[in-house]
């Protein structure tokens, strides 16, 4: 074999050559990066018991919002961070370090010439922003100094997702998510602590901005490691200037409506309510889109690995392996989304307050209906976006955009809270599937659902007594329980005889011996 070609090796029996090596690691990669969002998660939830209970619901409403503004312009980078990653992947595909460096301080330098004059706006108008979204009268002043500084730190995130192409190219998702974590766990603690020592909202945007200026620093060192020196040089790759803008003004043309797609309802319930109802909004979403940071994470192993088997000689490859994460996805949705809508009630009592219990668990459980269509649709993005195709997802989006804000404005001003979670849920439902189907058209991938389809549609049958008894008797816990652990037992057998194939039983029976080799 070439050098310079890359050497996957066959591992599942039975299967394609060289898909089983990518898969092994997808699934490696993917582990590291899902342990880099519960770690960061689990500090997050104690953290935010505190935080909620310093500020106030009208306080963590305004420190939301301050955290939700900035996520309405990550287009401002151009959309280099995708773009540094799909093309470095090729260049690493043929062990081109000068190139793979090349692309990368060439992605950052375009992303920052676009996302400067973003960030400047947002921090000279910061308090023109915070007025605009009925932040109370007292905490305006706070508020507006606190945008400032995430303008800054907007900035610092956007380069932190460009630099870390190194270790998304080759795979090293535990050095990218021990960077990650240990940034997000610090902002984490210094949260509650900066509040009790009274420096409130303000102090806690500032102990975020060192702590991704740490993380910051983090990837810079191990990414210039992984380019033995290539990282810090001066120049850049002109000819590669072209291909990362318009793949970069692709992405654009989808993240400008995928943002409004993905946020548009916190603003709508914000200016049409008040931040005290966005605050409940927000528990339910930030639970309810737990599982979608897990799916979110493994897209960072996908495109890379689907960008290095876009050849024709590997299409065969690529298929197999869109295929297989469909179904490992559909299979641990199932009991995931269970599991939350039996603890969701309990925990938002005892974590937020009775408030928060009673004001957030129904529309958590309307979004819980759109994550679970949400999750699996990473995979044809993944596919669609290393196909190169990012034109057919900002048609797409784009034609949601004006229905979704309609729908959502109408049904949010009809029933508040829960308007805006059953829009949110209801687009996500909707382009799902069209997300398949666009993956089968331009990224010639597809999943054909067939006996596996009916098979995971009656498993979920095994979870209906757990949900049904959930529902009329949501005090009974140690039942509930009981009868989740019994169901995932029985679950788990009807997944190992039925749902997966017998040369995947074989691979994972040896993944599992040898620990995917100690990650």
């Amino acid at each position: 074999m070439n050098p310079d070609q890359i050497a996957i090796e066959p591992e599942i029996p039975g299967a394609k050559p060289n898909t089983a090596g990518m898969t092994t690691k997808v699934v490696k990669g993917s582990l590291w990066m899902i342990a880099g969002q519960v770690v960061p998660l689990g500090v997050s939830l104690v953290a935010t018991y505190f935080v909620i209970r310093m500020l106030g619901a009208e306080g963590y409403g305004v420190l939301v919002l301050i955290a939700l503004i900035p996520n309405y312009f990550v287009f401002a980078d151009l959309g280099m961070s995708m773009a540094s990653t799909k093309f470095g992947s090729e260049a690493y595909a043929v062990r081109n370090d000068v190139k793979e460096g090349q692309i990368v301080r060439t992605a950052a330098l375009i992303a920052m010439l676009t996302s400067l004059p973003v960030a400047a706006a947002i921090f000279f108008f910061s308090t023109f922003i915070v007025t605009q979204f009925k932040v109370p009268d007292h905490l305006q002043a706070e508020g507006s100094l606190a945008l400032k500084i995430a303008s800054i730190t907007f900035l610092v995130n956007l380069l932190c997702s460009i630099v870390n192409t190194p270790q998304l190219s080759r795979l090293r998702m535990d050095l990218n998510a021990f960077i990650n974590t240990a940034m997000r766990v610090a902002g984490l603690i210094a949260t509650p602590i900066v509040i009790y020592l009274g420096f409130g909202i303000v102090g806690v945007v500032t102990a975020l901005l060192i702590s991704n200026l740490a993380g910051l620093a983090g990837h810079l060192l191990v990414s210039r490691h992984l380019l033995r020196g290539n990282l810090f040089l001066f120049s850049i790759d002109r000819s590669m200037m072209r291909p990362l803008f318009n793949y970069g003004g692709l992405f654009i043309a989808a993240s400008i409506p995928g943002v409004i797609l993905i946020n548009a309802e916190k603003g709508i319930l914000a200016g049409s309510t008040s931040t005290t109802t966005l605050a409940f909004y927000s528990v339910s979403f930030t639970l309810a889109s737990m599982l979608t940071m897990f799916s979110g994470s493994i897209v960072q192993s996908l495109l890379p690995a689907f960008s290095q088997l876009q050849t024709t000689d590997t299409r065969d490859h690529l298929s197999s392996l869109y295929s297989t994460g469909v179904r490992l996805n559909l299979i641990w949705i199932v009991p995931a989304i269970v599991l939350l809508f039996i603890v969701a009630k309990p925990f938002f009592t005892v974590w937020a307050g009775e408030e928060f219990g009673r004001e957030s668990t129904m529309p958590f459980y309307i979004l819980l209906a759109g994550v679970a269509f949400n999750l699996v649709a990473y995979l044809p993005y993944s596919s669609i976006m290393a196909s190169g195709r990012v034109d057919a997802l900002a048609k797409l989006f784009w034609i949601e955009v004006v229905p979704y804000i309609v729908m959502t404005v109408l049904l949010t001003q009809s029933f508040g809270i829960i308007g805006a979670a059953a829009a949110w849920s209801i687009r996500a439902i909707v382009d799902s599937g069209f997300q398949f189907l666009l993956a089968t058209r331009v990224a010639n991938v597809r999943f054909d659902v067939g006996d596996f389809g009916i098979k995971a549609l009656f498993s979920t049958l095994i979870f209906v007594p757990t949900i049904v008894l959930c529902i009329l008797r949501p005090d009974f816990l140690i039942w509930l329980a009981v009868l989740f652990l019994a169901s995932i037992a029985v679950y788990s057998i009807f997944c190992w005889k039925v749902l997966l194939s017998e040369p995947e039983r074989e691979w994972l029976a040896v993944r599992v011996r040898t620990g995917f080799d100690l990650l």
